[in-house]
C-alpha cells in the first residue's frame, strides 16, 4: 500500500511539474483582462467597469497570496479608481476582484492602493482557468491555477 501512495504522489509531482512548464500555464495571462475605467458599485461585493464586465471583490481570506511581504505607507486618496470606501490595512492592502468569463475561468485583478493593478511578479493577478465558485469551482480552482503556480510563477508577458 505505502508502494502504490508513494507512486501516486510522484506521478502527482511529475504530472504538475510538466504542467507547469507548459505554454498553457505560462501563457495563461494572455487570456486576463484588467477592469477598464473605474470600478462602479453595483450590489453587495459587486462592481461593474466602464466596458460592461461585472467583478466580484474577493474576501481577504481568499487573497492572502497576492499581499504584499511588508507593511505599506498609508497614502492619501487610496483606491482612487474603485467607488465606495475601502479602508488601508498597510499589511494587507492589496484588493482581489474577479470577473468570471464565458469559458468557465476567469479573469483576476489584483487592486493596490496607488488604484494601479499588480501584473508583474509572484504575487500579480493571474487568469484562472478555473473559476473559484462553490466547491466544484474552488477544486478546480487550486488543481489547474494555484498548485502550478507554486511549482512554476514565471508568466510570460
Amino acid at each position: 500500500m505505502k508502494m502504490i501512495l508513494a507512486i501516486i504522489l510522484v506521478l502527482f509531482l511529475v504530472f504538475y511539474w510538466l504542467f507547469a512548464q507548459s505554454d498553457r500555464h505560462l501563457n495563461r495571462n494572455k487570456h486576463n483582462q484588467l477592469p477598464k475605467g473605474r470600478l462602479k458599485h453595483l450590489q453587495d461585493n459587486y462592481y461593474e467597469d466602464e466596458v460592461g464586465l461585472i467583478w466580484e471583490l474577493q474576501p481577504q481570506i481568499k487573497n492572502k497570496f497576492h499581499q504584499p511581504d511588508h507593511e505599506v505607507e498609508i497614502i492619501n486618496n487610496h483606491y482612487p479608481n474603485v467607488d465606495g470606501t475601502f479602508s488601508l490595512d498597510p499589511k494587507n492592502p492589496n484588493f482581489k476582484f474577479l470577473s468570471k468569463n464565458n469559458n468557465r475561468g476567469s479573469f483576476e485583478a489584483i487592486l493596490q492602493p496607488d488604484g494601479t493593478y499588480l501584473t508583474e511578479g509572484l504575487k500579480q493577478g493571474t487568469y484562472n482557468y478555473g473559476h473559484p465558485d462553490g466547491l466544484w469551482g474552488s477544486i478546480k480552482h487550486v488543481f489547474l491555477d494555484v498548485i502550478p503556480h507554486f511549482f512554476n510563477s514565471n508568466y510570460k508577458s
